[in-house]
């Protein structure tokens, strides 16, 4: 039989058409928005073969149980089609033509081509307008054996925190191209939108199999685990939990292929998770990641590097695979998870917000799917740093995740803690220093710590460290200032890396014919560019994205204060801290329970 696995889809969001070779390239046309559909005028051309809407061929050919792929246009006008498909061989991207075709018939009508058995990476088609002409649509089908299409019940689960307006428009987009539609999907795909900050009604969130549920502030992974146990319990139980965050932009046709992917996927590939890629909201054609490594360092970086999707060949490099690594995750912004891997290694740990998918995916080692068009669009997280949960939840949750599931095992995560609270220090970020401090201070008091749901209450605390950027305008040294400049790296001098490590950047001791006069200029997040910043008593903090920034100061009071504390703290880690990871070890399982949860979400 034939199944429909993807759709056509044009860039109808006024986002999605600042990036239109996304969706196709060749000339504009006319897009009417109403009615989804574009017009081309005599001797106009497109292409098809892109990101969002070639057919990623040889994924469906190696993950699937199809057996060939077919492709349908609907159209109107005389037009010439060439079927074509792509493949990127070291170097050099090989373009293929399977098929090119004159019709003239009159009146809408539908056009289709079956592909023939290939190895290529992306396949998909150009159309010439030989007269004035309308495309509605066009959608690609595999050929399967009905009796090997899989059981599906796929759960979206999104917590959502005061982002009302992109989590109702989301809903509204799923309701109506999802819920309403005429197809079998809308009988096995449900939404559970979890509230944390309970500001949404049954107005705001209604529709067929969609589902608002109230919940305490839990973070993140208090919400993703609500959205968990809902899919888990309701009738007909999810087969899959695909976790989304609430500020994305969403298309429902990824949604419709990771669904159609679900269907038929091989039994050796059902219990990986499908990890959607995330393009940049403010460069909505760069991909900034689909797949994530952690480092030895204890850093995160992308498996692949950032794709421009109006590229072709970043198209086809994004559809290779990579090399895996120790530490792969995915991100909790677009992954589907299997129930099978829920009922085998349990539920989130309760960590509030950062380092929750990172722990999950590294306990579960799920091995990852990827394909070209399942993504969301979602926020730069550079233009969002927010050091009371950069720096304490994630130094405190990078500590707790090795100690209780022992990942992260080629990780020093001790190390990875002291040094970025010492890069702090020598940026006379001393309100940093102490997120630092508390992060590992509230690790020293054990598990029974993250068991009590003070996490609202903790984060409300933190967030009085985080800088109080004011514009530029308004400090006096900032005039000669060049923000596009900051993050431009200022090569260090040897003597002066000498003195910033032995001095602690003059903060110990230091004669002051030693000083620089002026001050440095630095980034505003936790980068550490050295020669930026070794022997000023004045540093400036600049945020490049909205001319803002913060003069620090060095204040030796402040400096033997902290490390007064942090002695101390390394002091007790040194002594108890084998005791205190063996405490968390031993808490692995009732944490990540649903009986653990039940309870502290008061359910």
């Amino acid at each position: 039989m034939e199944y429909k696995i993807q759709s056509l889809v044009l860039p109808i969001e006024p986002k999605h058409q600042l990036c239109r070779e996304v969706f196709y390239h060749g000339d504009r046309g006319f897009l009417d928005k109403e009615n989804k559909t574009l017009s081309l005028g005599a001797g106009q051309y497109v292409d098809f073969n892109t990101y969002m809407n070639a057919c990623s061929n040889r994924k469906w050919m190696e993950y699937t149980k199809a057996k060939s792929i077919k492709m349908y246009l609907d159209v109107q006008g005389d037009i010439n089609v060439c079927f074509t498909g792509y493949l990127r061989d070291m170097i050099t991207v090989d373009r293929v033509e399977y098929a090119e075709l004159i019709d003239r018939s009159e009146g809408r009508r539908t056009i289709s081509f079956d592909f023939p058995v290939n190895n290529e990476q992306m396949i998909g088609c150009e159309i010439t307008a030989i007269t004035n002409t309308t495309v509605f649509g066009g959608w690609y089908t595999a050929e399967v054996e009905e009796s090997e299409i899989n059981p599906v019940e796929l759960c979206i689960a999104t917590t959502t925190m005061r982002k009302e307006d992109f989590i109702k428009r989301n809903i509204q987009s799923i309701r109506e191209d999802i819920m309403e539609a005429d197809d079998d999907m809308k009988n096995h795909f449900y939404v559970h939108v979890v509230d944390n900050g309970r500001t949404l009604t049954d107005e705001d969130i209604y529709g067929h199999h969609i589902s608002l549920h109230p919940n305490p502030n839990a973070g993140g992974s208090g919400g993703y685990a609500r959205g968990m146990i809902e899919s888990m319990n309701q009738t007909p139980k999810a087969t899959n939990v695909l976790l989304m965050d609430d500020d994305v932009m969403i298309l429902p046709e990824s949604l419709r292929r990771t669904y159609n992917l679900l269907k038929l996927l091989k039994p050796e590939y059902q219990d990986r998770f499908i990890s959607g890629a995330m393009m940049s909201f403010e460069e909505p054609q760069l991909q900034h990641e689909d797949v994530g490594t952690m480092q030895g360092d204890g850093f995160f970086r992308a498996l692949k590097p950032v794709y421009d999707h109006r590229k072709r060949r970043d198209n086809l490099d994004n559809e290779k695979e990579f090399a895996t690594h120790i530490n792969e995750y995915a991100g909790w912004w677009y992954c589907c998870i299997p129930a099978s891997q829920i009922d085998k290694n349990g539920y989130p740990l309760p960590l509030f917000i950062r380092g929750d998918d990172v722990e999950y995916s590294l306990r579960c080692k799920p091995g990852f799917l990827t394909m070209n068009g399942i993504c969301i669009w979602h926020m730069s997280f550079v233009t969002k740093y927010n050091p009371a949960f950069i720096i304490y939840q994630e130094l405190r949750n990078f500590l707790i995740d090795h100690a209780v599931s022992d990942v992260m095992n080629n990780v020093d995560l001790f190390d990875f803690w002291y040094k970025s609270y010492r890069v702090e220090l020598l940026k006379f970020n001393y309100d940093a220093c102490e997120l630092a401090l508390r992060a590992m201070r509230d690790y020293l008091k054990g598990p029974d710590f993250i068991m009590q749901p003070n996490g609202e209450k903790i984060a409300q605390e933190n967030f009085k460290l985080n800088d109080k950027l004011t514009d530029l305008s308004d400090i006096d040294i900032a005039g000669d200032v060049h923000p596009d400049e900051v993050f431009n790296e200022t090569r260090v001098k040897a003597f002066d890396r000498f003195l910033l490590r032995l001095t602690f950047n003059g903060q110990r001791f230091c004669p002051n014919f030693l000083y620089k006069k002026g001050y440095g200029v630095m980034p505003f997040d936790h980068s550490y560019f050295p020669g930026k910043i070794a022997m000023y008593k004045e540093l400036l903090a600049v945020n490049p994205y909205n001319y803002q920034g913060i003069v620090r100061k060095l204040d030796k009071k402040r400096f033997k204060s902290v490390q007064k504390e942090c002695k101390k703290l390394m002091k007790i880690y040194k002594k108890d801290g084998a005791k205190i990871a063996e405490q968390y070890h031993q808490q692995f399982k009732y944490l990540t329970s649903e009986e653990f949860w039940v309870k502290y979400l008061e359910l």
